[in-house]
């Protein structure tokens, strides 16, 4: 295109038309704009919303069971203009802890290459089916299939807290009294702990959804399914904070 323009200079320089230099600059700048309007793309804030919602449900599902919905409720722009290429996002910061409402921020990149960090408000849910008392649950209680029934509800306020059906194989006693469709709150119950102090469990790390390696150590305190505690391994005198996911098995994110 350029080229077809320097033409048409030497064609009016030729044929002896009027040369205007202001006209020919004009017509010059405008070529550019539109040469580097070509090689570029349009986000729309709705993709830029989409795109990151999807990055962090599939972050989620990696370690979160349930329905995982993640809205991203505004940007601070209704379009952004980026360079040609192929578009992809990494998420800053880890970004495992679930809250209702936060800032997820995620690096966007083009053909590999970063062109921007977006910081981007979102509401997160995490619906499971989970136990509600069926009536009235006096104190110290033995929870029974015929008092409790489950029901799905978002528990993203609470997630390590909830307890499902399968939990009733256990012993379980409450410790407070539960009313009529309240969900059952594990630290108000008491059972069996799935880790118990001073146990050997076995630790696994894990980077990005894939476990790395595992150890053994030794559990410095009780807990039950989801609870985070410390573990020791005497090998490297190192202590380790994780999360408690079956019987003396606890998970390390690192």
């Amino acid at each position: 295109m350029i080229k077809r323009f320097l033409n048409r200079i030497k064609m009016t320089k030729t044929f002896g038309q009027a040369y205007n230099p202001t006209k020919v600059f004009v017509l010059f700048f405008a070529i550019i704009l539109f040469a580097s309007a070509a090689q570029a793309q349009i986000l729309t804030s709705t993709q830029i919303k989409n795109d990151v919602s999807k990055l962090f449900e599939n972050h989620y599902k990696k370690t979160v069971n349930g329905d995982i919905q993640v809205k991203i409720t505004a940007t601070q722009f209704a379009e952004l203009q980026v360079p040609d290429g192929k578009i992809s996002y990494k998420i800053v910061g880890g970004g495992d802890k679930i809250l209702p409402r936060d800032i997820k921020r995620v690096d966007l990149y083009i053909n590999e290459n970063l062109f921007r960090t977006l910081s981007l408000p979102a509401q997160t849910s995490v619906y499971k089916d989970v136990l509600v008392a069926n009536d009235f649950i006096d104190r110290e209680q033995t929870l029974t299939k015929e008092c409790t029934s489950t029901k799905k509800v978002d528990v993203a306020m609470k997630a390590d807290y909830v307890l499902d059906e399968s939990m009733l194989d256990k012993e379980i006693t409450t410790r407070k009294i539960f009313q009529k469709g309240e969900i059952i709150d594990k630290r108000f119950v008491k059972m069996r702990p799935d880790v118990a102090r001073n146990s050997e469990v076995r630790v696994f790390f894990v980077s990005n959804g894939a476990v790395m390696i595992s150890i053994d150590g030794t559990a410095m305190s009780d807990g039950m399914l989801g609870d985070y505690i410390n573990v020791e391994n005497k090998n490297y005198k190192r202590v380790y904070n994780g999360k408690i996911i079956g019987e003396n098995k606890v998970l390390v994110n690192i």
